[in-house]
Formats: structure tokens, C-alpha cells, sequence
């Protein structure tokens, strides 16, 4: 509905709440009185409002572009003056008090139609009441014409004039005040009108603002009952969260130990670093008192994932580690180097001095086999701590992998054993390698995800292309391993398997850092492994 319609319709509505209080308050003094009262006029008043009220009716339903005019509302009011003038008639005449109604009217003139509306029912009240005033006098209409029940005394002109310009007076005293309160209560309308918009666009753009922000915000009140939470901590904690959870309820199913929510903390800024359970998420929490100037209402809550930056530190530790640790050893192993040839070419004269049949030949033998085995050690171990400067040229890592993963499935180890999945980008994947070394850095991969998996296993390879990077992944069902376990598989000597020198993981560590890459590897004890190769792509020509 319209403004002025709505208007309209509780105009009417009102109007026959008025008319059956009359009626009702007129029924009711005639039952429990015990006098008899002339209550004739309220019965003629009530059946009058309520027929008219019927015609509005009507009206309203027939000529519908007239329910949003300003005259729809005009004739209601005239209406009501008649009806006002049929009540003052029936109750004494110009001495009636139920004129103070014309008053009324204007009232709801000027609250319905402002200052117009104001001027304009005081002119018709004027016009009615001076026309009432003038039949009285005169004697147009006697009201004992209608009977001799009707309360009533013929006026003097005195009386008349008198009546008639204390009513002007108040008309136009009241239309004045009206169209002043009117204008009033426009201006306030407005205001709060402006103010309510200011709100709304206040509110919207807070909850922009929260809506936006990377950081987890949480309010919650004293005991630690959640009272709000925006879109980036529903996505740390969780999406499905019930309405008036608890902070450190949810934190506990998370597999983390909470934060404090004792007296004593919650008047003071406080820090701390959670891990979410299995996966491993890690947490940065800001807690500071939620108060306004007279209490405190509960917490304020940051929550940051700091994951992948707990992961940089955790890489960079590493890389300083492999560095102090490779200076280290690459002395060390220069100096056994040097010993161990001249051990090996001792044994060598020895061994041909010997007899065959001798014990002596096979033991000479030995000392040569594990030279040579240890002498192999060394020399990939300084590869890796002094790694060759890569050979880059530009190729398709797809193709690569391809041929790779094709070599890997045509192992006569793992022929027949495993079950090798290849998924490929079907565009190129052009980046700047050394392909000698990333084949390297791949066998790696392939090798320790095999001594994972056993002989039944699973062993999925897929290279997809994100952004501005190559994404080449080398996952696998195989045992898995403790995220404590992870954070030192790129060490040195670490080894995971029986078989092997420890250094598989260490050297592609090393390949991809000389290629501007990274590896991540997530795993899960009993579910299996993922190793991630990133590699920027060539810009385009």
C-alpha cells in the first residue's frame, strides 16, 4: 500500500472503533443504570459513522486510483464534521459538548495531511459549525420536531455569537498549532529518515568491512558463549556451527586446549598460538576486553591462520640448518674421501698379493666393495651440499612427467605390483628446468612413494596449472607419516626406509630451491602422502 492509502484504510478502521465504543459505552450505561438515561443520540450517532463507513467502503473497494489521492481522505473528514454535527444536533445544540470533536478533526487533518490538511478541515469545521450555529438560531431545524426525548434549548443571538466565535477562535488556534507541529514532526520524519539510512549504510559497510577481513573476528560474552563470528572464523571453526556455541568448546573438539575466560585474565590483552589436531593448523589468537564505558560486556577475538607462515619459518630453520650442517659436512667428507682412496688401493695390492683360496683375498675383497660403496655415499652427499649449477633450457613439464611416470610403470620392481595414475594438464606447461635434475627430483618422489605403498599400493601423479605456477603432485596410500616426522624428512640422513642413504628428499629440497620452486608434503599416519612440486611456468614471449 501507498502512504495515503494506508492512511485511509486506518481512518476507516478507527472510525468504527469510535462508533462501537459509543454504541457499546450507551448499551452499557442502559444495563447497569439504574436511571433512565436519553441514550437515543448515541444509538442515531452510531448508525450514522457506521454507514457512512459502509459508503467509504465501497468507494474504496470500486474506485481504486482514488485510495492514493488526498480528496479520498478529504471526503472521510468531511463525513466525520456531518456526523459531528448530527451528534452536537442531538445533544443540546450549540451548548453540546461534543463539539470539542471539530477540534479533534483538525487534528487528524493535520497529522494526516500536514499544514493544508490542517487549514482545510478547519474551514469545513467552520463552514459546518456556522451553518449549525445559524439553522439553530433561526430555527431551520427544531430538534423536537424528532421528539421531545432530545435534550435541548433554543440559543439567544448572544449565545450564538458568542459560540460561534469561540469556536473560530479555537479552529483556527488549533489548525495554526498543527501545521507548526506538522511541519515539526516532518522535519523530525525526515531526520530520522536520513539518520536511519546513515545507519543502514553504517551497518552495511561494518559488515562489509567483517565480511572482508582475512582475519577470524569473534565476540563473545563473559562465560564464552559466542555472540557473533564473521564469515573468516566460521571458515577456521568450522561452517556448521550452532547458534550460542561455546569458544573453547569448539577449540576442544578441534583437538586445541582453548584460551583463558578466568576473572582475572578478561580485563587485559592477551596472545596465543594454537594448533587445530590432526591437520595441523596453526593459529594466531588476539584477545582484548569487549567493554563500554561502565562494564565489560565479554571478548574481543582475532584469529589468524598462520599456517603457511608457521611452514615458511619451518623451511627457512631448515635451510639454515642444511646450510650450517652441509658447510659442516662437506669438510668431513673431503677428508674421509681422501683416506678412504688411499684405504681402497691398499686393499687392491694386498688382494693381488694373496692367494684366492686364501681367507685374506675375500676379506680385501670386502674392504674394496664397501670403499666403493661409502666413496658413492660421499659423492652424492656432495652433490647435494655443492650441487652442480642447473642446466636450464625451457621445455614442457607434462611431456617430462610423462616420460618419467612412463619409465617408473616399466620398472621390472614394480611391474605388475602397483597401480600408477597419470593425470595431465591438455595444455603446455612451459617452464625453464634443468631436466636432468627435475627427472631426478621426480624418481625421487616415485621411489620413496613405492617404498610406501608396498605391492599392492596406489600412486597418483597429476601436474594442473594454478595462477602462474605448474602444481606437480605425487601422492600415494601408503603408510603415512607423524607430522613430527614430516617436519625433519627433508634432513640430511633422515631415513624413512630401511633401504637407501637418507638423502633422496634432501637433494630434491635442494633441486627445487636452485629452481625458484617449493615442495610441501602432507601426510596422514595410515591414510598416505602427498608431495607437492611447485615450479614457476616461463612468462609468456
Amino acid at each position: 500500500m501507498e502512504p495515503l492509502e494506508k492512511q485511509a484504510v486506518r481512518l476507516m478502521a478507527v472510525r468504527t472503533v469510535v462508533a462501537l465504543t459509543f454504541f457499546l459505552s450507551a448499551l452499557g450505561i442502559q444495563a447497569f443504570s439504574g436511571a433512565e438515561f436519553n441514550l437515543w443520540p448515541f444509538f442515531y450517532f452510531t448508525a450514522f459513522v457506521l454507514g457512512l463507513n459502509v459508503i467509504y467502503s465501497v468507494f474504496y473497494l470500486a474506485f481504486k486510483p482514488w485510495r492514493q489521492r488526498p480528496l479520498f481522505i478529504y471526503i472521510q473528514i468531511t463525513g466525520d464534521i456531518l456526523s459531528v454535527t448530527l451528534l452536537a444536533f442531538l445533544t443540546g445544540g450549540i451548548n453540546s459538548i461534543y463539539t470539542f470533536l471539530y477540534h479533534v478533526l483538525i487534528v487528524v487533518g493535520g497529522y494526516l495531511l500536514k499544514r493544508r490538511g490542517a487549514f482545510t478541515v478547519a474551514v469545513l469545521d467552520s463552514l459546518a459549525y456556522g451553518l449549525f450555529c445559524v439553522a439553530m438560531l433561526y430555527n431551520w431545524v427544531d430538534p423536537e420536531h424528532f421528539g421531545d426525548h432530545l435534550p435541548y434549548d433554543a440559543p439567544t443571538a448572544s449565545s450564538a455569537f458568542y459560540a460561534l466565535l469561540a469556536h473560530y477562535v479555537g479552529f483556527y488556534l488549533i489548525a495554526g498549532l498543527m501545521s507548526i507541529m506538522s511541519e515539526r514532526i516532518e522535519a523530525t520524519r525526515r531526520a530520522l529518515g536520513a539518520m536511519e539510512k546513515d545507519f543502514t549504510s553504517l551497518r552495511s559497510l561494518n559488515e562489509q568491512i567483517l565480511s572482508s577481513l582475512g582475519w577470524g573476528v569473534v565476540t563473545t560474552d563473559l562465560q564464552g558463549r559466542v555472540t557473533f563470528a564473521n564469515p573468516a572464523a566460521m571458515r577456521l571453526l568450522g561452517e556448521t556451527i550452532p547458534a550460542g556455541w561455546s569458544f573453547n568448546g569448539r577449540l576442544a573438539e578441534l583437538g586445541s586446549p582453548g584460551i583463558s575466560f578466568a576473572p582475572e585474565d578478561l580485563e587485559r590483552e592477551r596472545d596465543y598460538d594454537l594448533v587445530l589436531g590432526a591437520n595441523s593448523r596453526f593459529l594466531a589468537v588476539a584477545v582484548a576486553p569487549l567493554r563500554t564505558l561502565e562494564a565489560s560486556l565479554g571478548q574481543l577475538i582475532f584469529l589468524r591462520d598462520q599456517t603457511e607462515v608457521v611452514k615458511l619459518k619451518e623451511q627457512v630453520a631448515l635451510k639454515d640448518r642444511l646450510a650450517a650442517t652441509g658447510a659442516m659436512a662437506a669438510d668431513i667428507a673431503h677428508e674421509i674421501k681422501n683416506p678412504l682412496g688411499s684405504i681402497s688401493g691398499a686393499a687392491q695390492m694386498l688382494q693381488r698379493q694373496s692367494s684366492p683360496e686364501g681367507g685374506e683375498f675375500a676379506l680385501l675383497g670386502i674392504i674394496q666393495e664397501e670403499s666403493r660403496r661409502l666413496s658413492s655415499t660421499l659423492d652424492n652427499f656432495l652433490r647435494f651440499v655443492k650441487p652442480a649449477p642447473p642446466k636450464k633450457r625451457s621445455l614442457d613439464l607434462a611431456s617430462l612427467t610423462d616420460e618419467v611416470v612412463t619409465l617408473f610403470q616399466n620398472d621390472p620392481a614394480i611391474a605388475g605390483h602397483l597401480q600408477v595414475d597419470l593425470h595431465l594438464v591438455s595444455t603446455p606447461a612451459q617452464v625453464r628446468v634443468d631436466p636432468d635434475q627435475i627427472r631426478q627430483a621426480l624418481w625421487n618422489l616415485l621411489q620413496n612413494a613405492r617404498k610406501a605403498v608396498g605391492e599392492d599400493g596406489r600412486i597418483t601423479v597429476s601436474l594442473t596449472l594454478e595462477g602462474e605456477e605448474a602444481i606437480l603432485d605425487v601422492e600415494d596410500n601408503g603408510i603415512g607419516m607423524r607430522q613430527t616426522e614430516v617436519a625433519e624428512f627433508f634432513q640430511p640422513f633422515r631415513r624413512g626406509f630401511a633401504q637407501g642413504s637418507g638423502l633422496g628428499l634432501s637433494i630434491v629440497y635442494r633441486i627445487l630451491e636452485q629452481h625458484g620452486g617449493r615442495i610441501r608434503i602432507d601426510s596422514i599416519p595410515g591414510k598416505g602422502t602427498r608431495c607437492r612440486l611447485t615450479l614457476p611456468l616461463e612468462p609468456a614471449p
